[in-house]
């Protein structure tokens, strides 16, 4: 079980890294600058329920690091605990907006990390959840 969940691990963040430091084109109005102040950008996202594109941004970010809960403490028990996974999704999080600064089209932006890290700890509490409906099970 820990390798397939190691394997699946590496695939998602390795998928994940492709995706989001590689340049992208987007179409006018859909640039986001620069941002370092927290929830400008989910403001932008909550004025924006209907648009594919910012929902895209918004659960994309969410989803990014949510194995790094789900899968990461089956992987490394040292992640045995929420703040542990919350720090590894924080530095993974802030290594990927720190090298958007300097991919083309691409922004650097504090929401996303902090939106990356709510994934991860959503990840754990699936997880922990998870287990405690396999542990009535068994019993």
């Amino acid at each position: 079980m820990r390798a397939l969940a190691g394997v699946l691990l590496i695939g998602w963040l390795t998928g994940g890294l492709i995706l989001t430091l590689r340049p992208v084109y987007p179409l006018p109005g859909q640039v986001i600058d620069d941002s370092w102040v927290p929830f400008h950008t989910i403001a932008i996202y909550l004025a924006n329920l209907g648009s594919w594109f910012w929902m895209r941004n918004l659960f994309g970010n969410f989803a990014l690091l949510l194995p790094i809960g789900l899968l990461g403490p089956v992987v490394l028990p040292v992640l045995d605990r929420w703040w542990r996974v919350a720090l590894v999704a924080l530095a993974f999080s802030a290594a990927i907006e720190l090298a958007q600064y300097w991919v083309p089209d691409r922004s650097t932006d504090i929401d996303d990390l902090m939106i990356n890290t709510l994934g991860a700890l959503f990840g754990y509490a699936l997880l922990t959840i998870i287990r405690r409906l396999a542990s009535r099970a068994v019993s």
